[in-house]
């Protein structure tokens, strides 16, 4: 008996080890291999020489402006974000706003165009002469909107941003029980003391967490800056990465010390996270994971209305409606003058690698989002459960793929495949190695943050309660759980149906995925193609997700 609760007590040393060992091919390895990219001359797989060449780019004029512009936007983006993201998620889980269930499976549409694509919409929508929303502004003598602008970029980054935030907070916001506010109430606090005393300190982590990756995600973006901000001369850090590793240049050493900066704020803003969660110690004993909205909120549920109804029109409506229309014309026009086809969607499944497209991201981001999500699980009961030095390791690495540019990351991939084994490089499987590596931040995150809100006390009443470990296991953590693992997931599935960076890198030839054809569409200006196929993708999206929501439902709690 000593020596079989010997034996249980070092495979319980052990175990959590094994999951974290994944982390080495999958992170480690490129972060390393990118430090040592930083220091060579040449890209992967040609003679190279050590060099420091490539720091000069550390100390041009315009170096500084970069850091400046891209900060500037970040928080911008992350405050407008976390803004719009709280007050829809307050309003459809607290104001018993009218359609709740109905705003609440549209608000995360947003997230599936491709932020390019979106940004393309809005730049037919908002250009300052012929857009479809400034034509009958100027036609009522108003001044236009300038969508190329400082302002236009960072709404549009905002637009794909919230509904992120809000699958951070709805499942924060619903495992505070209501009617913890109303004891409160009836003993004599505040609405607002209430705020602050029992709901602040329980999504905080979800907040903190929420508005770390849209921070870094606006840091890295460079479609929206791209598209929008040349003629407000807006210049940041991951644009000028995507021109040393496109256009012919591909000066991947220079690339590489630029993405280690962006890496560095990045790791500045997950350091003033870690410090916001330090010192928390409050659990949810009990969660309610369906919308089941408090009734007598008088008003606020017609604010909260005007508020869905509002972002339902600004985030989904007006940009798809563009996508649509533009799919079914021969050509782009705002005076609807060209005409109605369908012939768009015949040229578009004809086009070079378009229906492997969709066979391969369908394939390749399911199984991303399943892997993050059992990966993410048994990291974040490391995490927070195990805690201590091996839990701030594991959380620390397995969060550091979000703090570099996915191009650059993707570079890293191919230096630690064709300087390793080469196993995956030149199949698809190296692209679904990047979307686990550059994804799982996202279920990671939402994973750690399920189980901070889950107290122990309720495992160990179970164990003394006399059920075995598996019992504990599948009838308490997994169902609190699983909404949080689910909403992960979800995050990873269309984060990967849209990854555009990492795909352009790695993809093998003839094997695209969906992101790679609309970039070579919109580079060749077929943007009624462009527009068809967006079209197709994210009804294809909208069915991934409507089929992993239903699939986790069974195990939710009501």
């Amino acid at each position: 008996m000593r020596s079989r609760s010997s034996r249980g007590a070092w495979l319980g040393r052990v175990a959590p080890l094994a999951p974290a060992a994944l982390l080495v091919p999958l992170i480690i390895m490129p972060m390393a291999f990118l430090v040592v990219g930083s220091f060579q001359s040449a890209p992967p797989g040609q003679p190279s020489v050590w060099t420091l060449q490539n720091f000069d780019v550390l100390w041009t004029a315009d170096f500084a402006d970069l850091v400046k512009n891209s900060l500037v936007l970040g928080v911008a983006v992350t405050v407008v974000s976390i803004a719009g993201g709280a007050a829809l998620a307050i309003a459809l889980t607290r104001w018993n706003v009218p359609g709740a269930r109905f705003f609440d499976a549209v608000a995360v549409a947003p997230a599936f165009i491709p932020a390019f694509v979106g940004a393309i919409a809005w730049s037919l929508l908002l250009a300052p002469r012929s857009g479809y929303l400034n034509a009958p502004l100027t036609a009522l003598g108003l001044p236009p909107i300038d969508i190329y602008s400082w302002g236009g970029v960072a709404g549009v980054l905002s637009i794909y941003s919230v509904p992120i935030v809000y699958l951070y907070l709805r499942p924060a916001l619903l495992a505070v029980s209501p009617s913890m506010e109303e004891a409160a109430r009836l003993s004599g606090a505040g609405r607002i003391r209430v705020v602050r005393r029992i709901v602040l300190p329980a999504i905080r982590p979800a907040v903190l967490s929420a508005a770390l990756i849209v921070f870094i995600s606006s840091l890295a973006d460079f479609a929206v800056v791209g598209v929008l901000g040349t003629s407000a001369h807006l210049d940041v850090l991951a644009l000028r990465i995507v021109e040393l590793t496109t256009k012919g240049v591909f000066d991947t050493g220079r690339a590489a010390v630029l993405g280690l900066a962006l890496a560095a704020i990045s790791l500045l803003g997950l350091a003033v996270i870690v410090r916001g969660l330090a010192h928390r110690d409050l659990a949810t004993i009990g969660a309610r994971h369906r919308l089941h909205p408090p009734t007598g909120v008088g008003p606020l549920r017609w604010l909260g209305l005007a508020i869905c109804v509002v972002y339902v029109a600004v985030a989904i409506v007006l940009p798809l409606a563009v996508l649509i229309v533009g799919s079914l014309q021969p050509y782009l026009s705002t005076t609807f003058s060209s005409g109605w086809t369908l012939a768009n969607y015949d040229a578009m499944a004809r086009y070079p690698g378009a229906l492997t497209s969709i066979t391969n991201s369908v394939l390749l981001s399911s199984l991303a989002a399943l892997a993050c999500a059992l990966l993410s699980a048994m990291l974040a009961y490391v995490v927070v459960r195990r805690g201590g030095r091996l839990g701030r390791v594991v959380n620390n690495i397995a969060f550091s793929p979000l703090a570099v540019p996915h191009m650059v990351f993707a570079v890293a991939l191919i230096w630690t495949w064709v300087g390793t084994s080469g196993i995956f490089y030149g199949t698809r499987w190296i692209v679904l190695a990047a979307y686990v590596a550059l994804l799982i931040p996202y279920a990671m995150r939402a994973a750690v943050t399920a189980f901070q809100q889950l107290d122990p006390v309720l495992e160990e009443a179970g164990r003394m309660s006399g059920a075995s470990q598996r019992r504990v296991v599948t009838r308490i953590i997994v169902p609190l759980i699983l909404p949080g693992i689910t909403a992960g997931a979800i995050l990873v599935l269309y984060q990967a149906m849209k990854e555009t960076s990492a795909s352009l890198v790695l993809y093998p030839p003839g094997q695209p995925v969906i992101p790679v054809v609309i970039w070579s569409l919109s580079y060749q200006g077929q943007f009624a193609q462009l527009f068809a196929l967006c079209v197709v993708y994210i009804v294809l999206i909208l069915a991934l997700v409507t089929g992993v929501t239903m699939l986790s439902r069974p195990g939710s709690r009501a």
